[in-house]
């Protein structure tokens, strides 16, 4: 019998058991908001709405974790135009985390609110070519489709269940199509997968198996 193809969970802040196989998941921890490492995989990061003076001790604390075998990415980190701290000091701890990423070979998950012009100037300013994913897209196909020709990837979370991003859908190539449930925990992410599957026109282990691969590709698993 064929091993069932895995949902992936790109981005996530539930606690799967870590013997699950329907889901492969990758839970985001904050080190710079006291959240800490398990042994399930993972992404770490600085995220943009806790920076504080001890950056310098996080980032040291971020490139020792980066060597355990289940930080899978860094994220996530990015920018974000509508909170207080300001936009440089955002800047400049993004584009330490960026360095890391190139350091240690890691995919990026990106957080970002009202600044992809800066994110994107940033990644090719420091020639960062690794893969790049935007989590939590909630924007326009426009804007989507400049990102995608630039090599990037776009994590769509529960928020396309309500039909506002069904253009995005009908039209984003698979192959950089990600799905997320992030911060909720009433929507299994299957349901995702189910949306997708319905708006393209797909069966549903179709799009399991390019998720998939995409999962491997990114994560060279």
């Amino acid at each position: 019998m064929a091993a069932q193809i895995p949902y992936i969970d790109l981005h996530t802040h539930r606690n799967y058991p870590v013997k699950e196989r329907a889901v492969l998941s990758v839970k985001n921890v904050a080190l710079n908001h006291s959240e800490t490492i398990t042994e399930v995989d993972c992404s770490i990061g600085l995220h943009p709405w806790y920076i504080d003076v001890d950056t310098e001790q996080e980032l040291r604390l971020m490139a020792n974790e980066l060597k355990r075998t289940q930080v899978l990415a860094i994220g996530e980190c990015g920018l974000d135009k509508n909170i207080a701290i300001p936009l440089p000091d955002q800047k400049f701890v993004f584009n330490r985390q960026v360095q890391l990423a190139q350091t240690y070979q890691k995919p990026l998950i990106i957080h970002c609110v009202r600044a992809f012009q800066e994110i994107v100037d940033s990644l090719r300013s420091m020639k960062f070519e690794g893969a790049v994913i935007f989590h939590g897209y909630r924007k326009n196909w426009i804007l989507a489709k400049r990102l995608i020709d630039s090599g990037y990837y776009l994590s769509i979370g529960v928020h396309c269940l309500n039909g506002s991003q069904d253009e995005l859908l009908k039209n984003i190539p698979l192959a950089r199509l990600f799905l997320e449930t992030d911060m909720d925990v009433k929507v299994e992410i299957m349901v995702l997968y189910q949306y997708v599957a319905q708006i393209r026109s797909l069966g549903l282990e179709e799009v399991k198996e390019i998720l998939y691969r995409n999962y491997k590709n990114v994560f060279n698993k």
